[in-house]
């Protein structure tokens, strides 16, 4: 699965579903980690309420086309069991994911309960995909099958392409002002990258602190 987003592509998604946040993570799977808002707060924002938001997110994030984005929201409300027998297994495999990359980056060792709901997803994952050539390169491909739980598949390998990858220490967690705490994939050439965007957190932080020295001033 190709993880790696062109800037065309990055401009484009920022367009794509005003219902979601602009993508910042850099990588497939922290990008589904970050669907929390204000995590660890008494004001948490889940993003993925349900199955459909679920698929809409997959859409969003370019797992789906518009075919099958609107074939699985057809399937799930068909089958509303199994979506959210799918939806609960969605959650939990990206909470799992979350701890385990939140930990990386904080330089500790991820739980192995943790390592192994993303070992099972990847199996699970690799059970629907094929090797294909493609433009010169092999890559997996997850069949076209209408499986409800088809838009977790590229996120299960995306994790444990990031797991075993030497990207892995470019892993990171926004300090962000306001509880942020997403997970991002530094890609900036000396890996000095510190927030998830500097146009977010990075501002408000660099505003914060000239208000600080700016008060300290006038008190002196």
């Amino acid at each position: 699965m190709n993880n790696r987003r062109d800037d065309e592509q990055t401009t484009r998604t920022r367009k794509r579903d005003p219902n979601f946040e602009t993508l910042r993570g850099d990588w497939l799977c922290l990008d589904f980690a970050n669907t929390v808002d204000d995590r660890g707060t008494d004001h948490v924002v889940d993003h993925l309420l349900s199955y459909s938001d679920l698929v809409r997110w997959g859409w969003h994030a370019w797992i789906l086309t518009d075919a099958e984005r609107d074939r699985l929201l057809a399937a799930g409300e068909g089958d509303p069991v199994e979506a959210a027998t799918v939806f609960a297994r969605a959650i939990a495999w990206r909470e799992a994911i979350y701890r385990v990359f939140a930990a990386v980056a904080g330089g500790d060792v991820p739980a192995p309960d943790d390592l192994a709901m993303i070992h099972h997803a990847h199996l699970t994952a690799l059970s629907h995909a094929r090797l294909l050539r493609q433009g010169g390169r092999y890559e997996w491909v997850c069949d076209d099958e209408p499986a409800l739980d088809r838009v977790l598949w590229p996120i299960a390998m995306s994790a444990v392409e990031l797991l075993t990858s030497d990207r892995l220490e470019r892993v990171k967690q926004c300090p962000g002002c306001d509880d942020c705490a997403w997970l991002f994939l530094d890609t900036s050439k000396n890996g000095t990258r510190r927030w998830c965007t500097m146009e977010g957190c990075g501002s408000r932080a660099k505003m914060r602190r000239q208000y600080a020295r700016r008060k300290a001033g006038s008190s002196t």
